[in-house]
């Protein structure tokens, strides 16, 4: 550890501007997990009322120089490099290094598309884990989902069903690292749903709304769907 790069960000940003940035954050994050000497990279919400830096980005890196080479595939931005008490903030998103995913066992989920995710839960014959963010989980979610972050997922996996998994996040990527976490607990039969909860509503699949506690109505796309399959 002591030989790794630790790159700091306190981010300044207005409450109602979080979620954009946020999400603009996890984009830029998976395109650093695909650089070399990519260790892990956590972002931190303060728990200290009126703090002036609301969020903090918190990078790992195996050594400086790994770490400038990426900011020439994706800059921060003018963002401010500085030091902060991580004592008075806690972790809200995780993203671990892409190349990672094949080591240990070499192993990853098959891939499953979002109609068919959706018919085997309908059938019971998987269960669909959502493995994105608190925040993110509250906003929408895949109707017939449960929740599992997966920056807490293997403390969860005890938690989980038996039987099929398929995981699921916002585009695909997170749902790869989730069932290769799965797979090397010793779990059998995980998927990965491709593209995520933007493929899975794209194809008119129902979600849950966090006001209405139910799907939202999207069942005559759904069945038009499953029809074509």
């Amino acid at each position: 550890m002591e030989n790794r790069h630790v790159v700091i960000i306190p981010i300044e940003i207005d409450e109602e501007r979080e979620s954009a940035y946020l999400a603009a954050w996890q984009d830029a994050a998976e395109v650093m997990a695909a650089q070399p000497g990519f260790v892990r990279t956590y972002m931190f919400r303060t728990v200290v009322p009126g703090s002036r830096f609301s969020l903090v980005n918190v990078a790992e890196w195996e050594s400086a120089s790994h770490w400038e080479e990426a900011m020439n595939v994706c800059p921060m931005m003018g963002q401010q490099i500085a030091v902060a008490h991580a004592s008075n903030y806690e972790v809200i998103r995780t993203v671990l290094p892409a190349q990672g995913l094949t080591s240990g066992q070499g192993q990853t989920p098959e891939v499953l598309s979002p109609t068919e995710a959706h018919r085997q839960v309908v059938d019971g014959k998987l269960t669909l884990v959502d493995v994105r963010e608190d925040d993110e989980w509250t906003t929408r979610h895949p109707a017939g989902a449960v929740h599992a972050p997966l920056s807490t997922l293997l403390a969860s996996l005890s938690d989980l069903p038996d039987g099929p998994l398929a995981f699921v996040c916002r585009t695909g990527s997170r749902s790869v690292q989730g069932g290769a976490q799965a797979i090397r607990a010793g779990r059998t039969s995980v998927f990965s749903v491709a593209g995520g909860l933007e493929a899975w509503e794209a194809a008119g699949l129902p979600v849950t709304l966090p006001d209405r506690g139910e799907a939202e109505n999207n069942s005559d796309r759904a069945e038009a769907a499953l029809r074509e399959n």
